[in-house]
């Protein structure tokens, strides 16, 4: 069965002509598929779920509230997705306000604000007490790139990283239960929905984060059952040959396809 679907997710590679990496893992059975799942990728926004998980178990730990204050500047705006860059300056919002903009809308003003205030190696260490020593994020969105950052962007991982990721999310060790309930709670409000859940039977429910920059589609989720079993897939398609801002995109039809494929294998 595991050759059989390596051999279906390389044919949804060769239709997309991008490059796939992809881990999956059942929750209930153990049993993982990977594919290329060590391989470098770009983050794009998906390095904004560790950040999220740094920023929940700060809460947790007593650093921050989640009702703190954090107040919107035109230094901080910047473009791409998110609505805070049309907002007027000083507009004031709680610390999980801002988390759940960065999440559910991927919004790259939100995002800044929380590097601003928390700063960049904080996210990375934080990573790396949970055992993930290659995730990276490297600057702020739409920051210059340094000699560090140009050949990844805003940040790098593997697909079994983000599985490591979101196991340990979905199985609450990710601080205390209630502290990875509050992140998947977040998670499970996003709008981006073309990728991992585009397919998804009626009554099935996903809980992820996304990310996209001209060549690169990735998604990354925990899918529940109406029965209560649970799965985890973390799919990035890179080197997209096709610059394509629609749900058409072939890279988010490869990560659709692959995910109905994996959940369909048994």
């Amino acid at each position: 069965m595991n050759s059989d679907i390596l051999a279906e997710i390389e044919e949804c590679e060769h239709k997309c002509t991008g490059k796939l990496s992809v881990a999956f893992r059942d929750l209930q059975t153990g049993k993982t598929v990977r594919y290329r799942s060590d391989a470098p990728c770009k983050t794009a926004s998906v390095v904004k779920l560790p950040m999220l998980c740094h920023i929940a178990q700060c809460v947790e730990e007593g650093a921050n509230r989640w009702d703190e204050a954090l107040i919107l500047t035109d230094e901080e705006k910047v473009a791409g997705s998110g609505i805070l860059k049309d907002m007027s300056a000083g507009l004031t919002l709680t610390l999980r306000d801002v988390c759940v903009l960065m999440t559910i809308l991927s919004d790259n003003t939100a995002t800044n604000m929380l590097i601003e205030k928390f700063g960049v190696k904080p996210f990375n260490e934080r990573m790396r007490t949970l055992g993930l020593p290659f995730t990276t994020l490297f600057r702020k969105s739409y920051s210059p790139d340094t000699e560090e950052s140009r050949e990844f962007g805003l940040g790098k991982t593997t697909a079994d990283e983000m599985l490591t990721l979101m196991t340990l999310l979905a199985e609450g060790k990710i601080g205390s239960p209630e502290c990875s309930a509050e992140i998947v709670g977040i998670l499970a409000e996003q709008n981006y929905q073309d990728g991992i859940p585009r397919f998804l039977p009626s009554g099935w429910r996903y809980a992820g984060k996304t990310g996209a920059v001209d060549a690169v589609r990735n998604d990354v989720g925990l899918v529940t059952s109406p029965s209560g079993d649970r799965v985890v897939l973390s799919i990035f398609c890179q080197e997209i040959p096709t610059v394509l801002w629609t749900p058409e995109n072939p890279g988010l039809i490869a990560i659709a396809e692959v995910s109905r494929r994996l959940l369909s294998s048994g």
